[in-house]
């Protein structure tokens, strides 16, 4: 039985869920390493609103994984877009429920597909924390190649980490697109929209 995710813009009300996520202080330090502690409903929203505004000027753009009924399950983006250099940083999220089912390999392709397809960018650059073996086989994975470490930039579990900075050119994207896409598990799809707009 194929499981159907839906793939829309971030919403604020998506935010509830990312707190929750974020209750976890090891996941935490996983995705951000500018928050040291789990910050409040009413800071989380002050901090993503001018990302989630969504005017002509801006410089990011945020997208939800949501299930059937409407649970969010993952989010995931672009900030610093920097239309003149066709550059921007990826981030993504995958709730721990829906870890280990190949949900972030079928994301971040969506997402390299909307960077490249789409934004009209030439490369993607995003970081992980050089512990991070999960998000260093997905990058690799989908072609991001090491292009260098900031040392000991990265403070969790009373030590310090190294940061790993990756990055991948929209030629090395499109030159391994089809093999990379022919590898998505076929009981699984993820389809832009909200979930009524693909309703039977």
């Amino acid at each position: 039985m194929t499981e159907t995710l839906f793939a829309r813009p971030m919403e604020p009300d998506d935010l509830d869920s990312l707190g929750s996520w974020l209750l976890d202080m090891d996941d935490l330090a996983l995705f951000d390493r500018s928050l040291t502690v789990t910050p409040s409903r009413n800071a989380l929203r002050r901090m993503w609103e001018s990302e989630l505004a969504g005017d002509h000027s801006s410089t990011a753009c945020w997208f939800t994984v949501v299930t059937n009924e409407r649970s969010p399950t993952a989010i995931g983006g672009f900030s610093s877009v920097k239309y003149a250099h066709g550059d921007a940083t990826l981030a993504m999220f995958v709730s721990k429920p829906a870890r280990g089912k190949g949900l972030g390999f079928h994301f971040g392709s969506l997402l390299l597909d909307i960077a490249f397809d789409h934004l009209r960018l030439r490369r993607l650059t995003t970081f992980f924390r050089s512990d991070n073996e999960r998000t260093d086989r997905l990058v690799t994975h989908l072609g991001f190649r090491e292009e260098g470490r900031m040392r000991e930039a990265w403070f969790a579990k009373g030590r310090t980490f190294d940061a790993v900075v990756v990055g991948v050119l929209r030629d090395e994207w499109y030159a391994n697109r089809s093999a990379l896409q022919a590898e998505l598990r076929c009981d699984q799809k993820i389809r832009f929209g909200a979930v009524e707009e693909h309703a039977p």
